[in-house]
């Protein structure tokens, strides 16, 4: 169908068992070498971070567990590093921390919005790129601040179950459409691609998106205000669409294809999907500094980058990680280059001037 892509759980459940699978227990452990740091497959590791740990702190669920996989455990490995596990994500505690000094995450995956938006507020270290070779990385996804890890979707994604066949949603505007496609819609408690999807469906061409215009996007929300649950988390996001709580919703793509992959009757549409980035940064104030720099360089290199792809279908941000990723599973990348034309970039720059105002309005209008 136009603008959309179907995917079945039998047919993509074989392809992974057969493909992304296969290629990610292949490299369990890449075999490279950074700076300072001798990894696995190497004549020794070096364990330069023995007896030393850091708090890696992402969004939970099987986002969490393959950046683990992907990221964190061979690092530690090679260097001696223990790495514990937080999470999800939470800004508000990010900034309690900075601002209390009691910093205890120490790698941080964000947003781009919160990044660019808390930058100016000095709640990140300033990365050593003498440390991280950010020469590895598409150049539009580093700052002084964060360096981008992954790129995704929020799609439109529904239940095949409540809608099977041919007749079902495939834009933004038909998650408006409650008469001919009943059920309860999911939306990001955040305002970042809530209001983006609102007046998408409202008609507003993705080149005349930004600024957005809120008290539009608001207006169109009202329309279906009280048939929408909001996800707090990207795993809250998932269960919600499995469970049935919700027929359809906003929901990044790398969940969807996470349920298919395990025999959920999902499926979704790239009509407009709203691509965004993820950052690893380091909370300023965090007593971990040197080891979290050289995590964050390990992320760099294409196989970490690669190895997570073909787990969760993120974008990789080092353009050499393609080479290594499973081509079966480009259909569900959010940069296939079949989707551009289709697709619209959050804009960094004006969430970074508008976090704050548009998120008390954005608040303001759900409690009412």
């Amino acid at each position: 169908m136009p603008g959309a892509l179907r995917h079945t759980a039998r047919t993509t459940r074989r392809a992974v068992l057969r493909g992304a699978g296969a290629m990610a227990a292949g490299m369990a452990i890449p075999s490279l070498i950074i700076p300072g740091v001798a990894l696995p497959g190497t004549a020794r590791a070096e364990q330069k971070f023995a007896g030393q740990r850091l708090t890696y702190c992402a969004w939970g669920g099987a986002y969490q567990d393959g950046q683990k996989k992907a990221y964190c455990d061979p690092f530690a490995a090679a260097t001696g590093l223990t790495i514990d596990q937080d999470g999800p994500a939470d800004y508000a505690k990010i900034r309690l921390m900075v601002g209390s000094g009691q910093v205890v995450w120490d790698v941080v995956d964000v947003g781009s919005a919160f990044l660019y938006s808390a930058t100016p507020q000095n709640m990140f270290e300033k990365l050593d790129f003498g440390v991280i070779d950010k020469s590895r990385i598409d150049p539009r996804y580093v700052t002084e601040h964060g360096v981008g890890d992954i790129v995704y979707s929020y799609n439109l994604a529904y239940s095949t179950t409540a809608f099977p066949g041919d007749k079902h949603p495939s834009t933004w505007a038909d998650m408006w459409d409650i008469k001919s496609f009943p059920g309860k819609r999911m939306l990001n408690a955040n305002a970042a691609s809530t209001l983006e999807a609102a007046l998408l469906a409202d008609g507003v061409p993705p080149a005349k998106l930004y600024p957005l215009d809120v008290p539009r996007a608001l207006k169109k929300l009202d329309q279906i205000k009280d048939d929408i649950l909001y996800w707090e988390t990207n795993s809250q996001s998932q269960q919600m669409l499995v469970s049935g709580a919700a027929t359809m919703g906003l929901i990044n793509n790398g969940r969807v294809y996470d349920s298919v992959r395990k025999g959920a009757g999902l499926a979704l549409s790239w009509d407009l999907a709203i691509q965004a980035v993820d950052y690893l940064v380091i909370p300023r104030g965090s007593k971990n500094v040197a080891a979290a720099m050289a995590l964050i360089d390990y992320v760099t290199h294409p196989e970490p980058q690669a190895m997570f792809a073909n787990l969760m279908v993120f974008s990789p941000t080092n353009p050499d990680a393609f080479r290594l990723i499973d081509p079966k599973l480009t259909p569900w990348l959010a940069t296939n280059p079949a989707y551009a034309e289709r697709s619209v970039l959050l804009d960094n720059d004006y969430w970074r001037d508008n976090l704050d105002p548009v998120t008390k309005q954005w608040n303001q209008w759900r409690l009412t």
